[in-house]
């Protein structure tokens, strides 16, 4: 089949199917790639600042504070403790990248890279003992004062609880804020500002997406289920697979709608002028279903899986996956792959800037078989290729061989 009357016919029957699958009150809300650039903001100079400072781990660029934070995570042994798909230093790191590139502050970010160094709900992975006044000191002393109530704050109160079933059920932040139980006392009340609702809300995004990947659809049941650990009342503990092996094929996750859902509570923050909104999902103003999501990603890794597809039916199903799901980068890194090997110099050059622009709107990896830096070099190996047409090489050697981007 002609390729042009594939592409048209990909994006075609993909919006029928996307369609189908919407709540007739969504339709409004949700970006197609048919007009996928349209849905991107343009990148600021600050990000993109952000961006390589993050590629080069200039710590002391990003944040003064932030080399003596990691030496004291070090200390403690956050870099020898297992995090999902990396280490639990990694994992903070990561959070604190995330926020930043959202335009966040420093305080912010510190209190990402921090967020969980009590324990919470979620893990117990307590580098500092916070019923420890002396401990407090320490983490204080590290990040400031304010980030650190608000690390300690986060650590006492039910995530999944507040997250999940109250603000993601109710879909939106309560003007009042909210009153919760503490954690390990159920006769202590915290009341929580709405300000403390939007930060819990975009830390929870950052959280989910550094760290989220297939083994946790696995292990919950959820890859071939409805059964979830990030929706509300969908984690029904016999659809449970304890015995999911780590880390499995490390397929993508299906997070990326719940982080959409996210991004439109966050969106009901009643203070838009001070605080900034995640650039995801054109300023989290869009949802991607789960359904879309999960489809995409069964066309993505079929790519990436089978050996056995013909070049047509590769570039076909890339085409329906970024049609289905619009918002990760790595489809649109295979597609430039795809258009260089064609000598599509242009459709190359697109799908990857496509591809840098929703790396800078993430800072994180979907498909996380190879780290964020990786694919970001990859995909300005690929941009480059094709601006300055030199064509794709037929010695593999020659791929093997690619290497530096002049970025000047």
């Amino acid at each position: 089949m002609n390729f042009h009357v594939n592409k048209i016919l990909c994006f075609f029957i993909s919006f029928v199917v996307f369609q189908s699958l919407l709540p007739t009150d969504a339709e409004d809300q949700i970006c197609t790639a048919t007009n996928a650039l349209e849905c991107l903001n343009p990148a600021t100079e600050e990000q993109e600042r952000m961006l390589e400072l993050i590629l080069a781990d200039d710590f002391e660029s990003i944040d003064s504070s932030l080399p003596s934070s990691i030496r004291e995570i070090k200390k403690r042994g956050g870099h020898r403790c297992w995090h999902k798909h990396n280490t639990f230093l990694d994992h903070l790191l990561g959070v604190h990248n995330i926020l930043r590139l959202w335009g966040e502050d420093e305080i912010v970010a510190r209190v990402g890279l921090f967020h969980s160094a009590y324990s919470n709900s979620y893990v117990n992975l307590a580098l500092f003992d916070p019923t420890q006044n002396s401990e407090r000191d320490v983490v204080r002393s590290t990040i400031g004062n304010q980030a650190e109530e608000i690390v300690h704050l986060f650590c006492i109160i039910d995530r999944q609880s507040v997250v999940v079933d109250t603000l993601l059920a109710q879909r939106f932040i309560p003007r009042e804020g909210l009153d919760v139980p503490h954690l390990r006392d159920a006769n202590i009340t915290i009341h929580l500002t709405p300000e403390v609702l939007r930060l819990l809300v975009i830390f929870t995004m950052a959280d989910v997406a550094d760290q989220f990947f297939g083994w946790q659809d696995e292990l919950f049941g959820g890859r071939d289920k409805i059964n979830s650990m990030l929706l509300p009342g969908t984690d029904d503990v016999s659809q449970h697979n304890s015995e999911a092996l780590w880390p499995g094929p490390s397929r993508p996750g299906l997070w990326m709608s719940y982080v959409s859902q996210l991004g439109m509570v966050a969106n009901t923050y009643h203070d838009k002028e001070t605080f900034r909104i995640p650039s995801v999902f054109l300023n989290c103003t869009q949802i991607l279903s789960r359904e879309m999501e999960a489809a995409a990603i069964e066309l993505y890794w079929d790519v990436v899986s089978k050996n056995t597809l013909s070049s047509e039916d590769e570039l076909d199903k890339l085409l329906m996956s970024s049609s289905l799901n619009p918002w990760y980068f790595e489809c649109h890194v295979l597609l430039a792959q795809k258009y260089l090997h064609r000598n599509d110099n242009e459709m190359a050059k697109q799908a990857a800037e496509r591809a840098l622009e929703l790396q800078l709107a993430w800072g994180t990896a979907y498909d996380k078989r190879m780290s964020f830096p990786a694919w970001v070099a990859w995909t300005r190996v690929l941009h480059k290729r094709a601006v300055e047409e030199l064509g794709w090489p037929k010695n593999s050697w020659d791929v093997n061989n690619f290497g530096m981007v002049n970025l000047n």
